[in-house]
């Protein structure tokens, strides 16, 4: 009978519990555990969703690679028979179902295990899900949270026998598989661009309360591929620097190439991280202005009408010896002279330059 997990739970909830406990610990619901099995040489190829009861038939050869990819996290049972039969460490099963690892690499001397997280701009809100990667001597084992097209490129390129995928072993399939990882961030930050560049015409334009939200949100999203960006190139840098005997020399220099990439997304994550600073900084200071100019037209507003409020005031206190209140054209000399003001301040204005 399979274990199949309902809900995910939380770190503090394992508290106590003796290591290499597996219980699921992130958030939402895991999906459902399938398990595809991909095995190709230079002319050989299959790739097929392999049954829970069918794990233990899977053999490893020295004449092909093998690709064991899980997809979800919701079936404990298969992921121990997968543990058991590949002699992987409790520790790292357990650290493949917390789904809130930190992006890291680790040499377990048999086989090499890193934790990735794939980023993805789906309905105008980035998504990410940990992928764990564990590369043996003839199998790559892959882990991920939940089951999308993301690899499907890869399985493409395996499958047609494009460029050099077919004729390498597992160490190349890891590239390949990080290298899809890292060009993921591109498509999320030319979005990230594109709408900061909107973002920001917007602010100059006209500032509205709803675009500081918007601020806020990219912010916070910067934030969260920081998390990822930073350790995974710890990862790289660490994977360049270890010279694992499971990578071949030549398909080290393709992880130097992602690395490279890695990278640039830093720097471009560091470029937008400045632009939405700015962009904060732009929508006070337009907004001060806009303020500015509100307060300038009623400022002058009300200077003008400080001497026509005194004219007004003067000939309505009613004495009874006010020379003007009995002539015949006292109330239209009045208003003339009310207009007459107004127009010279107004022209006074203007020669300051303040309209």
């Amino acid at each position: 009978m399979e274990e199949v997990i309902q809900g995910m739970t939380s770190q503090s909830s394992k508290s106590g519990m003796p290591p290499g406990t597996l219980i699921p610990v992130g958030e939402g619901i895991p999906s459902p555990t399938v398990v595809r099995v991909c095995r190709y040489n230079k002319t050989e190829f299959s790739d097929d969703v392999c049954a829970p009861d069918e794990l233990s038939t899977i053999l490893l050869s020295d004449e092909t690679v093998t690709w064991i990819h899980l997809s979800g996290l919701a079936t404990i049972e298969i992921i121990q028979t997968i543990g058991s039969l590949f002699q992987i460490h409790p520790l790292t099963l357990e650290d493949v179902l917390n789904t809130n690892q930190r992006p890291k690499i680790e040499d377990y001397d048999d086989y090499l295990y890193s934790v990735l997280r794939i980023v993805r701009s789906e309905n105008d809100t980035i998504q990410s899900e940990q992928l764990s990667l564990i590369l043996q001597k003839n199998c790559l084992i892959s882990f991920q949270e939940r089951e999308n097209d993301t690899f499907d490129n890869v399985r493409k390129r395996i499958a047609e026998g494009k460029g050099k995928i077919r004729s390498l072993g597992p160490d190349y399939l890891l590239y390949a598989l990080i290298d899809t990882v890292v060009d993921e961030y591109f498509p999320v930050f030319e979005k990230i661009g594109t709408d900061a560049e909107d973002l920001e015409e917007a602010v100059i334009e006209k500032p509205d309360p709803s675009n500081m939200e918007e601020i806020y949100t990219m912010k916070r999203d910067l934030i969260h591929l920081r998390k990822h960006i930073w350790p995974e190139r710890e990862v790289l840098s660490s994977l360049l620097r270890g010279r694992s005997d499971l990578i071949s020399e030549p398909t080290m220099r393709y992880f130097s190439d992602v690395a490279d990439h890695l990278y640039q997304i830093a720097d471009m994550l560091e470029t937008y991280r400045e632009m939405v600073t700015g962009l904060y900084e732009i929508y006070l200071s337009t907004l001060s202005n806009r303020m500015n100019e509100v307060m300038k037209v009623l400022t002058i507003i009300a200077t003008i009408f400080i001497p026509l409020t005194f004219i007004a005031g003067l000939y309505g206190m009613n004495f009874a010896e006010m020379p003007e209140l009995t002539w015949e054209y006292g109330y239209p000399a009045a208003l003339l002279s009310m207009v007459a003001v107004a127009i010279v301040m107004i022209l006074f204005f203007r020669k300051k330059g303040w309209v």
